[in-house]
């Protein structure tokens, strides 16, 4: 952390590109957060069908009802309001997708840099008790919640899934690998290919284009906003796996890390106290890339009514307003601005970010 207030103050002094993307982006997140006490003379999804196709800064046409200064759509609903509203939903779904898809890309990615394909032994009692324990996560964490998705199942019941899929995967594990490991068999260590595997899981999962899959998913069962989320955060964690594991490559090689390795430091503590700082850098750059990439995902599929629901405000489903009226520009290019600008913030703060990791290096 203390790496990347470094990072953020050198920047704010030095590139007023980069103050401005930061100065807009806390603005947004904080309007975001604050939008339940502002004074907006509207609510989201509040219908005046008195007022319908009422383009920005036009007078009311109600005389006793405020101005729509940002003007209405189709069924009256106020487009300043929906705006607004609809960054809050943009981030509500895209921060937690990314944050999480990022940690996973960070562990994996970090974990076969460091251990490459011949550092990492386990045991075949392990092997095969993992493989194992894969049966009761994939019924309890993928199956159950995706049939309690589709049946509009209570969040306590995703809780449990959830408890119930990593306690008896972990349960399953250790019981089995003590019993695997009274047979002779079984005890002997062999070298496990971390670093060989991610690739390839990599390349399998980056060879299928996102959108087509989602699209494919939504064309057999309806996607819930639970279960786009989770395919969200299963095919977003590759962009971090691969730079957490160039990185780590690079890092090993550095002579404060060879001779933290000399000493005899456990590979946990040079992972977690060595590794893991110079690695928060270029992790943040990809976080605010993927996150530019997600809010645009995001748009898209609220823009053809996948996987959001119809009771939450969305940039894309305001933009999609547009095709019952094509002369109200404004349902397009109101909330289009907003999209475009928050994108160009985010991947502005990440060059500049970025040109800062390299500048540092050289």
């Amino acid at each position: 952390m203390k790496n990347l207030w470094q990072i953020a103050r050198a920047l704010w002094q030095t590139a007023p590109a980069f103050r401005l993307a930061l100065l807009y982006l806390v603005l947004l997140g904080m309007v975001a957060l604050a939008l339940p006490w502002l004074p907006l003379a509207y609510t989201p999804n509040e219908l005046d069908l008195d007022q319908i196709y009422q383009a920005p800064f036009g007078g009311s046409a109600v005389a006793d009802k405020p101005r729509h200064w940002l003007g209405t759509d189709g069924l009256g609903r106020d487009v300043l309001a929906n705006m607004l509203y609809g960054a809050r939903t943009a981030f509500a779904i895209s921060l937690p997708v990314m944050a999480l898809a990022s940690l996973i890309g960070l562990a994996l990615g970090a974990t076969a840099g460091l251990y490459g394909n011949r550092r990492l032994y386990l045991s075949r009692a392990r092997l095969l008790a993992l493989l194992l324990g894969l049966l009761p996560f994939m019924y309890y964490g993928v199956y159950l919640p995706t049939i309690l998705s589709s049946q509009g199942g209570a969040s306590s019941d995703f809780l449990m899934t959830g408890i119930a899929a990593i306690g008896l995967t972990l349960l399953l594990v250790a019981g089995l690998t003590l019993l695997f490991k009274q047979l002779p068999f079984l005890k002997k260590k062999a070298p496990f290919p971390v670093d060989e595997l991610l690739l390839r899981l990599i390349e399998v999962q980056t060879s299928i284009p996102r959108l087509v899959l989602i699209l494919v998913l939504a064309a057999i069962a309806p996607p819930t906003l639970l279960a786009l989320s989770v395919l969200l955060v299963l095919t977003f964690w590759t962009g971090t796996a691969r730079l957490a594991r160039a990185e780590m490559l690079r890092i090993r090689e550095l002579p404060f890390f060879e001779a933290a390795t000399s000493l005899g430091y456990t590979q946990k503590r040079l992972l977690v106290r060595h590794a893991l700082p110079h690695l928060l850098g270029p992790i943040l750059v990809a976080f605010s890339f993927g996150l530019a990439g997600l809010l645009m995902l995001e748009s898209t599929l609220s823009f053809l009514n996948i996987g959001v629901s119809t009771d939450l405000v969305s940039w894309g489903r305001m933009i999609a307003g547009i095709r019952t009226n094509t002369a109200a520009w404004w349902l397009v290019a109101i909330p289009g601005v907003m999209l475009s600008l928050t994108v160009l913030a985010l991947q502005t703060f990440s060059y500049y970010v970025l040109q800062f990791l390299q500048l540092k290096q050289h």
